[in-house]
């Protein structure tokens, strides 16, 4: 009879631990409100065009300091090493930015462009002559462009709806105090 009791006892799955914790750092990540959906496509863009941009830029940083025997390491050891480490970590820091801005704080917005209009000319600060490539500026100014409409145009759009909303309440709520 006993064996029977020990049979039935569940054990906990160690599946669901990970699961609960995977999701509360979700959570803690990107809080509990989804933004609308506009704000979450342009930010899932942008986490994967900087979590790709700092994989390849860790992944160069590799092929430069584990083999020399790649004819493209020549050219690449033009720039110093801190260039890929500093870049990689202008991305982390935009990938907090728009963090910041799925959660709906404009200072995240800031400081997206701020790291985005630095991006371009990063490269100055680590070679001898300014070459300015304009190609940097293209994504950059998408996602700046793209963005600004969220912050500036559709938010306040968003938040003059939800004023419209709430009026008709407080009108009842004045009503019902006269009465």
């Amino acid at each position: 009879m006993t064996e029977d009791k020990e049979e039935h006892v569940e054990v906990p799955k160690e599946i669901s631990i990970l699961k609960r914790n995977l999701r509360l750092l979700k959570r803690i990540i990107f809080g509990k409100k989804k933004p609308p959906l506009f704000l979450r496509v342009v930010s899932i863009l942008a986490i994967v065009w900087s979590l790709l941009t700092i994989i390849a830029l860790l992944s160069i940083l590799a092929l430069l300091l584990f083999s020399s025997d790649v004819a493209v390491v020549a050219d690449l050891q033009a720039i110093d090493l801190k260039f890929y480490i500093s870049y990689a970590g202008l991305h982390l820091v935009t990938v907090l930015a728009v963090i910041l801005m799925w959660r709906q704080k404009i200072f995240g917005y800031y400081l997206f462009i701020l790291t985005n209009l630095l991006m371009p000319f990063w490269v100055s600060f680590f070679l001898p002559v300014f070459r300015f490539n304009v190609y940097f500026l293209i994504p950059s100014g998408a996602f700046i462009f793209l963005f600004g409409i969220y912050f500036w145009v559709l938010k306040l759009k968003h938040k003059k709806e939800e004023e419209k909303k709430e009026l008709p309440e407080d009108n009842q709520e004045k009503e019902q105090i006269e009465q």
